[in-house]
């Protein structure tokens, strides 16, 4: 297949996943709309409002229900706010009085650049800690890092997260600087602000990746290929980086495209921890203030990502097998 024939290949497999994905997108959407208001505990109406005579005025709560929209049956009430995020118009927060949409945008940036970040420095701590466990496979290099990546599965981010931000402070006095920094404002204080919270979400990921790649290196090891890499007089190097390594990384990469929804669930709680106004902290406090706009508006950007994310893992397995096609 040449040049040409190959990128319309790919051309067409991305139309045709990025099609297949409206449907998942609009059950996703459906499934949070109607989830959110049949399960939410109190009228909604009632929980935004503050106490006192505002929360008792029945006229009051009646206007705001129809300014909203919620005197509507919820089927109408579901197309009208899918209509509205068909043309990228997904309310009005309750807390803000902002788009949604704009509160979204300010805090996204923070929470991509935890997950990814924590993403690529895990791949750079799993990768050759399973390597290294595969090839001195049943050596006490291999059980300590076998030791070191179920301790790491074991142990919750947050966990992670409260150790390094207490231990710090108790032994040496120390706590990371108070009121975020973006990377243009303040560079060494914000690398210092996300250092804590990146080596938390990085923990646990990087354990998952040492595990998959340990057992999915040892099977490759066996094959009839890097048997004759090695009777051929290759270095061991050669044998495990050009051979053997790149068969290793489709399992990689596709557990990498599932942690991608792990690390920003992992956010939530880690950027009320540290204090970082990324999308987590702001879906904790749509949730504590019972802002509904805002709530379905960060969980409907977290599935978009996570289907981006999907398509951006499959697209990769062409690179990393040439057997593949795409059709």
């Amino acid at each position: 297949m040449d040049s040409r024939s190959h990128g319309a290949a790919v051309l067409s497999y991305v139309l045709s996943r990025l099609l297949s994905s409206v449907p998942a997108l609009i059950g996703g959407s459906a499934i949070i709309f109607f989830s959110l208001r049949i399960l939410a505990p109190v009228d909604l109406i009632e929980q935004s409002l503050s106490e006192g005579a505002a929360a008792a005025d029945p006229v009051l709560k009646a206007q705001l229900r129809h300014e909203f929209g919620l005197d509507l049956p919820l089927p109408l009430q579901y197309l009208n706010w899918l209509w509205g995020a068909l043309r990228g118009d997904l309310g009005s927060s309750w807390m803000s009085n902002r788009p949604v949409v704009d509160n979204i945008m300010q805090a996204l940036p923070v929470s991509l650049e935890i997950t990814f970040v924590a993403l690529g420095l895990a791949l750079l701590i799993g990768i050759p800690m399973g390597v290294l466990s595969a090839v001195h496979h049943n050596t006490w290099l291999d059980y300590l890092l076998r030791l070191i990546a179920v301790v790491g599965l074991s142990i919750p981010s947050f966990v992670v997260a409260t150790v390094l931000l207490v231990t710090p402070s108790i032994l040496w006095g120390w706590s990371p600087p108070v009121g975020y920094k973006t990377p243009w404002e303040n560079l060494p204080t914000h690398v210092v602000q996300m250092l804590l919270p990146l080596a938390a979400l990085s923990v646990g990921v990087a354990a998952v990746q040492v595990r998959i790649l340990r057992s999915t290196l040892l099977d490759v090891l066996r094959n009839e290929y890097v048997r004759t890499g090695r009777a051929k007089g290759l270095p061991e190097r050669v044998v495990i980086s050009r051979h053997a390594l790149k068969n290793c990384l489709i399992p990689v990469i596709t557990l990498l495209g599932t942690q991608v929804s792990f690390t920003l669930g992992g956010s939530v709680v880690l950027e009320n921890i540290f204090s970082l106004p990324g999308l987590g902290r702001l879906t904790l406090m749509a949730i504590d203030k019972g802002d509904f706009p805002q709530l379905q508006a960060n969980i409907l950007y977290l599935l978009l990502i996570y289907i981006v994310m999907n398509l951006a893992v499959d697209l990769s397995y062409g690179w990393l097998d040439p057997r593949i096609r795409y059709r």
